[in-house]
């Protein structure tokens, strides 16, 4: 195998999209049925956008292009689960190069002398095992589960402040049925002609704020601020509300504790919307989503580690491979915590080296747990960002493979990164304006290649924020 990925999520799939049109034989392994991550399994069915300064056709600029484009103009911002499913699978299907493994999981790695030269699979359903080796290989797993396995060093949720080892909460996205939602959006938008922090728009909603501070959760583990809500196809509608403290999304045991204490709330926050949410007296539960949202895990050491202050100053990195501007969103660490970064955004770029880790060659790292402080990953970590991340890291392997050469020689030459971001534009990603031009080559950092999109937008609101 020339390529291996594993992870379905957004940026997995986009990984073996990306490498299967560059001619690579590819494989995706995936460890749930379905393919999407966090958009079919957890439920977030809105895409945060990373919009620029500038109108395009009178519309907010899209900074996240290439394969993300391609998903966003058949799915729009605001989304069904399960045509994402359909579309997922679909994509996939399309590439002759690429197979698509479903219900596997990754149970050891083979390294040798420093070098990760393929993994152990396991079925969930026949418990046949099997070797994979493969001249590259994609991390895409939310978790970085696969650097891990191979030792690459991390820090997990805040560690680095000193504080403690905590992550961001986690949330447990629930379906409902029967909520009027003509009621609910006069409510929302009524809400927001008052001056707060609501609306409604093409199937999502949010702004339950002053209503939701009156609700008191069953244990200190959990809190409720706001809620955002997305619907459905079938006229149903996904919450995310509920946040629980605590959580260790690398461990089994605590995921699944923490799910059965948010599903143990829900008949009393349910009974709460009915008597006290606009829009809610006749609603009723439908089913909670399979698996937990988790938004924090470990975030790995690789080759430059991304910081707050790299992304406030807007900086402009000679070897970009994608361009974001999703505001710094900290969910609470604690019940009493405020994100200090506020809601503003930031157009910044995210440099080849951090999703290539320290220690360990032929391994790329593409997900929410890429090489940046825990504060950076508050605005990496959205979908549009880690479809960017996978495809880059798709064709830096493509790239190696063609060459010979491991992702973190390829990181060290401007000549090669330079190739890399050449195939990115032409394959229809946004690394800034005027187009980089493929002649060129970057011997430096800051070329300013992104002079247009560095003028800082105005102040936007971040609703609610997932």
């Amino acid at each position: 195998m020339e390529v291996l990925v594993v992870s379905g999520t957004p940026a997995g799939t986009a990984a073996a999209l990306a490498a299967a049109r560059r001619g690579r034989h590819t494989l995706l392994v995936e460890e749930r049925p379905f393919l999407g991550g966090d958009m079919t399994g957890v439920g977030v069915n809105t895409f945060d956008m990373n919009y620029g300064p500038k109108k395009q056709r009178g519309e907010q600029q899209n900074l996240t292009r290439g394969i993300f484009l391609e998903f966003l103009q058949k799915l729009g911002v605001h989304f069904d689960v399960e045509q994402a499913k359909r579309l997922f699978l679909e994509k996939v299907a399309s590439q002759p190069r690429l197979t698509l493994w479903l219900n596997t999981d990754v149970v050891r790695a083979i390294v040798r002398d420093g070098t990760l030269l393929g993994v152990i699979t396991q079925n969930k359903i026949t418990g046949a095992r099997a070797k994979v080796i493969a001249n590259q290989i994609v991390d895409a797993t939310d978790d970085a589960d696969v650097a891990a396995l191979t030792g690459v060093p991390y820090r997990f949720g805040r560690e680095e402040s000193g504080l403690d080892r905590l992550t961001q909460p986690a949330t447990l996205i629930f379906r409902m049925g029967g909520v009027d939602w003509g009621e609910l959006t006069q409510y929302l938008q009524s809400e927001r002609k008052q001056g707060r922090i609501a609306g409604a728009w093409m199937g999502y909603a949010w702004g339950y704020s002053s209503i939701m501070h009156l609700y008191v959760p069953t244990s200190q583990r959990l809190a409720v601020y706001d809620m955002n809500l997305g619907r459905q196809r079938d006229g149903t509608v996904l919450i995310n509300s509920l946040q629980i403290f605590g959580v260790d999304g690398t461990s089994e045991a605590s995921a699944n504790e923490a799910t059965a204490l948010a599903r143990a709330e829900m008949p009393r926050l349910i009974n709460f919307l009915r008597q006290n949410a606009t829009g809610f007296a006749r609603a009723y539960l439908v089913e909670t989503m399979p698996y937990l949202y988790v938004r924090e895990t470990r975030h790995i050491e690789g080759m430059y580690r991304l910081t707050a202050e790299d992304i406030i100053e807007e900086k402009v990195f000679w070897d970009r491979i994608a361009v974001a501007s999703y505001p710094i969103d900290l969910h609470p660490y604690t019940p009493d915590f405020r994100n200090y970064y506020g809601s503003r955004r930031y157009v910044y770029t995210i440099p080849f080296r951090s999703l290539v880790p320290v220690r360990v060659d032929n391994l790329l790292v593409a997900s929410r747990s890429i090489s940046a402080t825990y504060e950076a990953a508050g605005s990496v970590r959205v979908v549009p960002t880690t479809f960017s991340l996978g495809e880059a890291a798709g064709i830096a392997a493509s790239v190696s493979v063609e060459l010979g050469i491991p992702p973190r020689h390829l990181a060290r030459s401007g000549v090669l990164v330079q190739r890399l971001q050449g195939i990115l534009q032409e394959q229809g990603a946004y690394l800034g304006e005027p187009r980089l031009p493929t002649a060129s080559v970057p011997t430096a950092p800051g070329s300013g290649a992104l002079s247009q999109a560095r003028t800082r937008p105005a102040t936007t609101s971040s609703p609610g924020g997932r």
